[in-house]
């Protein structure tokens, strides 16, 4: 991948806090669910499948068994993630058609067009240099291939208040974050035509209070007891304040999907 800059942040108790608010083999926000929305009716049937910020491979999973792909490569930094990802895909038997790949900093590690699709959800947020990454996922796609992610974006300069400032010094993540126009500009640059994207900052607003209901009352106690007191009133405070910065407009996730052209200079 091409200086993402990905954090080795990812041990135990942050995986079982993340999977206690999001579900098992999740990550990021939205469960099965919010991967459905993102894929919405995009055909994966045969697909060869890309698979960028795999995490535990849930998600892979998923696009084996529910959306029919052939085969799915998922990438990440992290080994104690690759490690996890690859005991699901052989407890759910998948390990013919899931393969997982540790990558360092650089080009992505695969021959020119070699994708029908480059899936990708939450993890670009960490890349700096997004132009470099959408060039090489480009390159990696098939001609007529299709790029389909969702990123964590942000709003105007103006929504970067006070709460927003302490949200971002809490989590304390390499996050890389630009609004939708400079991500569409980005991705058309690289190369990428019929750009379609999709703000989900209305469906976080009500999905986060779910979030915070993980973190309440007896939930609380429950996740203490496998975390710690402290860390579980880490994410209390971390999604508290999240909150209030998808309320006041500067976070904004968002879905996207391109196209690489099927005819191509």
């Amino acid at each position: 991948m091409t200086n993402h800059n990905l954090d080795s942040s990812y041990t135990t108790e942050i995986i079982t806090a993340l999977q206690w608010m999001w579900g098992d083999g999740y990550l990021a926000p939205g469960g099965p669910e919010e991967v459905a929305e993102l894929i919405q009716d995009a055909d994966l049937t045969g697909c060869e499948i890309l698979d960028v910020g795999s995490g535990l491979g849930g998600i892979d999973v998923e696009l084996i068994e529910r959306y029919q792909a052939n085969r799915v490569v998922g990438i990440d930094v992290e080994p104690h993630l690759i490690e996890l990802a690859k005991e699901r895909i052989n407890l759910a038997g998948l390990s013919d058609n899931v393969e997982f790949k540790l990558v360092e900093p650089g080009p992505l590690p695969f021959d020119n067009e070699v994708f029908d699709v480059v899936f990708s959800k939450d993890a670009i947020v960490h890349i700096e240099n997004k132009l470099a990454f959408y060039q090489e996922a480009l390159r990696v796609l098939k001609k007529g291939g299709v790029f389909i992610w969702s990123d964590w974006l942000c709003g105007q300069e103006a929504t970067l208040t006070p709460e927003v400032t302490d949200y971002l010094n809490l989590v304390n993540l390499s996050y890389h974050l630009l609004t939708s126009e400079e991500t569409r500009q980005l991705v058309r640059e690289a190369g990428f035509v019929d750009v379609q994207t999709r703000d989900r900052n209305e469906w976080y607003r009500e999905a986060i209070k779910d979030e915070l209901a993980t973190l309440s009352g007896d939930n609380l106690i429950g996740l203490s007891e496998q975390v710690g007191q402290k860390h579980a009133e880490y994410r209390l405070q971390v999604s508290s304040l999240k909150q209030q910065a998808i309320e006041q407009g500067f976070l904004r996730p968002t879905h996207f999907i391109g196209h690489k052209p099927v005819s191509c200079a």
